[in-house]
């Protein structure tokens, strides 16, 4: 940080630096996670499962004998795929839902069932599939499944999407489709679900056409907190304790596969160590596996994955190509986007990526490109499933959408800001948006754009090898609260105790971006009345389903607002039912009474003021609960921008790229917790870098096999790799509400790539725009290969 944002409105508590409001909690290891939760000396019973993950990439078991795994001591229990409490559950995929409302199993949002809960089928290495096992400890259990003899089937596999598309390519579910291609059309023709205009047409008659391709690996979300749940069966009632997001959720999910009525089932859940979009394919059979594993034994059983184990799901990795027309002044007239997304082996959330995110672009930044077509196709393979990560859909776009505009711009001789200005702005906006002018003025002043930018590969040389370049990415924001109509009610409870310290039930599982802290800012803002402080309100980490609240899931920063507009009606009500207070103690009409800075103040009879504290000690000390509902607010408002900027520089001799310097612009409507924004913002260029530079799932191609699930040959950047950052607030665009937010936490990520990939087209003068850009892929590019 540079300097500290400026704020719209000023305001006591919201948009201010301050540390978080868990950070001591966190620090001195008080914060319970679920594997804190889930000791030994909590639970002196506690068995321990682990499943069977397939050593192959397609195959089924055929026959299997249990007899050396039963006789081994500590071995309870082992359930199989021929047991009826797995032959009787329903097909179901693990993302019914991208967290953001809470689901039945006929409402998931993408109706491609696909999964078997513990089933003989195997889709890739490491698929959790056949047998389970119980027992006094994870060594145990693991030692069980290496005794068990299996006689297993093994089929042909494909890892490549364009080879699965093809009519004679292995299929990945032989049992359940008869094409790899998901929901193709029924006609055989292109799936195209956006379109308006006439783009073959425009193409003809455009005085400039551009078209250009990018591909966008699979990489992983790299959540330090392991999968880890506990269930526990006593008599009629399933407790659940997990570091699941989605606490609701979760008991919808067991009710609905295993017929548990809801009240019979309890869903517990505390901090979660980060999860960057893997939580959201929460319908993990293995919750559904340990669940019918406790209600087979009665006793409590755990199940948690190891590093190796967590590799489970990754970004799904997408080719894409764009064609694009444009007059000579630079106006675009027409695009066609095709993207090819490897699914992996299970669907689960993938068209979330691949057509509901494009979807929305088309009318959050495509809306005045008159003629547009969007295309695409979901594929499955014999890899990890790739389905859900911070950015999703957004990252994989942003990657060919910088490019064509980098591209598109120097062929039309422009500069590429001048393009971006010129045609990209909301459905409800007329150009230039004023969102997109305010980010991209200020990330060409902060990076020196005009300065440091020269024609492609023509900058000076540094050290006889080394060439620098500047580059950057925009997109709009999302989760504006229009965007959140599907969460339905947002609910807070509020109780003041006579002391005037209060306890916030705002429903929500932090998951380290900082949501909790700005519900108590929020909360301190609304109260301001009261005079409260932050420290006056205690914040409710534990979210436990049993108090019949429902959970705002963090599934973007919107979780950072969203609860905080409820809580100004809260304070409103608050207020009411003190003066109510006020009036009957006093013996007086409550429009006699104000509340100011914590005092009640008694017009024209001063003699009777007092704090409110005094005021309550007067009455009867009852708390005072106000619980609140309310609708997100779907007023279209349209979305704010955000920006990436970038310098690099890159060694001709050895192919290595240094980032030197990222600036990172978000109009964010209202900051809400400054110092978690640019925590959020920084953050986000770890992983932004990694999908760049480094960070690549890789497999023998021979076998089918992972090599690299683990964190040392899986290349995350760290603290010595990362450049200096510059994060810049801006609040221009305004929503709907007091606040008129939007997240920004999601979108942090998504411009990283494109920025440094154009910012090394600038430096060397040649285009790799397939990532992870390693050093062999630049020799090859300067023809040194």
């Amino acid at each position: 940080m540079i300097e500290k944002f400026k704020q719209r409105v000023s305001r006591k508590f919201v948009g201010s630096y301050r540390p978080k409001i868990d950070g001591p909690e966190k620090a001195s290891g008080r914060a319970q996670y679920a594997d804190d939760m889930t000791i030994k000396s909590r639970f002196p019973n506690m068995l321990y499962a682990k499943v069977l993950r397939s050593p192959y990439p397609s195959a089924r078991i055929k026959n299997f004998d249990l007899t050396k795994a039963k006789t081994l001591p500590g071995v309870i229990t082992i359930m199989t795929y021929k047991d009826p409490e797995f032959t009787s559950l329903k097909l179901t995929n693990a993302g019914w839902t991208d967290c953001v409302d809470t689901v039945t199993w006929d409402r998931m949002m993408f109706q491609i069932r696909d999964r078997r809960v513990l089933g003989e089928y195997a889709s890739w290495v490491g698929d959790e599939m056949g047998i389970a096992v119980a027992a006094e400890s994870e060594e145990i259990a693991e030692e069980a499944l290496k005794l068990i003899d299996i006689e297993w089937e093994v089929f042909p596999f494909v890892l490549d999407p364009i080879e699965a598309m093809k009519k004679d390519a292995p299929l990945v579910h032989p049992d359940l489709s008869t094409s790899n291609v998901l929901l193709p059309e029924p006609t055989g023709g292109p799936d195209v679900y956006e379109e308006k205009g006439d783009v073959d047409s425009d193409f003809e008659k455009a005085d400039c056409v551009v078209e250009v391709a990018s591909t966008h690996h699979n990489a992983t979300q790299g959540a330090m907190d392991n999968w880890c749940c506990l269930m526990h069966w006593t008599k009629d009632q399933l407790t659940v304790w997990s570091n699941s997001y989605a606490a609701d959720q979760l008991r919808m999910h067991i009710s609905e596969m295993i017929g548990l009525p809801l009240h019979k089932i309890r869903a517990i859940a505390s901090y979660v160590g980060g999860q960057f979009g893997r939580g959201d394919t929460g319908e993990q059979p293995f919750l559904l596996i340990t669940s019918l594993l406790s209600m087979k034994c009665g006793r409590p059983v755990k199940y948690r994955h190891n590093r190796h184990e967590s590799f489970i799901n990754s970004r799904q990795p997408a080719i894409y190509t764009c064609k694009a027309g444009a007059k000579k002044d630079g106006t675009i007239t027409s695009m066609y986007f095709k993207s090819i997304g490897n699914v992996g082996a299970y669907a689960d959330l993938s068209m979330f990526a691949l057509k509901f995110v494009p979807k929305e672009l088309a009318e959050m930044v495509l809306a005045h490109i008159p003629n547009l077509r969007m295309e695409s196709y979901g594929v499955y393979t014999n890899a990890l499933p790739g389905c859900m990560m911070r950015g999703v859909g957004n990252s994989q776009f942003n990657l060919i959408f910088a490019h064509i505009i980098d591209e598109l711009a120097e062929k039309l001789g422009m500069d590429p800001i001048d393009l971006c200005l010129k045609n990209f702005a909301h459905e409800w906006e007329q150009l230039p948006s004023k969102s997109l002018v305010a980010v991209l003025h200020e990330g060409t002043q902060r990076i020196g754009w005009k300065e440091k930018r020269h024609l492609p590969g023509k900058g000076q040389l540094i050290d006889g090898v080394k060439k620098r370049g500047v580059g950057f990415s925009c997109h709009p924001s999302w989760h504006a609260e229009w965007q959140e109509e599907r969460r339905g009610k947002v609910q807070v409870n509020m109780t003041l105790n006579p002391d005037c310290t209060l306890l916030l039930n705002a429903a929500s599982i932090e998951v380290g971006g900082g949501s909790n802290t700005c519900n108590v800012l929020g909360c301190a803002e609304a109260l301001s009345f009261l005079g409260i402080k932050t420290e006056d309100i205690h914040w409710t980490s534990m979210v436990d389903t049993n108090d019949g609240i429902k959970d705002c899931v963090q599934t973007d920063s919107s979780v950072s607002f969203l609860q905080s507009e409820v809580m100004i009606h809260s304070a409103i009500e608050l207020k009411e039912r003190l003066l109510e207070v006020a009036g009957e103690i006093l013996k007086l009409r409550p429009d006699q009474i104000d509340i100011v800075d914590g005092r009640i103040v008694v017009f024209g009879k001063p003699s009777l003021n007092m704090t409110v504290k005094e005021l309550l000690r007067k009455g009867d000390n009852a708390p005072i609960t106000i619980s609140k509902s309310r609708s997100p607010d779907v007023k279209l408002t349209g979305i704010p921008f955000f920006a990436n900027f970038a310098e690099v520089e890159v060694d001709t001799s050895t192919g290595k790229v240094e980032v030197q310097k990222l600036y990172v612009i978000n109009d964010c409507g209202t900051v809400m917790y400054a110092s978690g924004a640019e925590g959020q913002q920084i953050g986000g260029q770890c992983m932004g870098m990694g999908e760049a530079l480094t960070e690549e799932i890789i497999y023998d191609k021979t076998t089918g096999i992972p090599l690299n699930f683990n964190w040392i040959d899986y290349t995350i950047p760290t603290m010595a790799d990362m450049p200096d950052i510059d994060p810049v607030l801006l609040e221009v665009w305004k929503g709907t509400g007091e606040y008129g937010a939007c997240g920004i936490g999601e979108g942090t990520v998504s411009c990283t790539p494109g920025a440094i990939l154009n910012a090394i087209y600038n430096a060397i003068g040649v285009r790799v725009n397939d990532i992870p850009i390693k050093p062999e892929k630049i020799l090859k590019a300067l023809g040194k290969d």
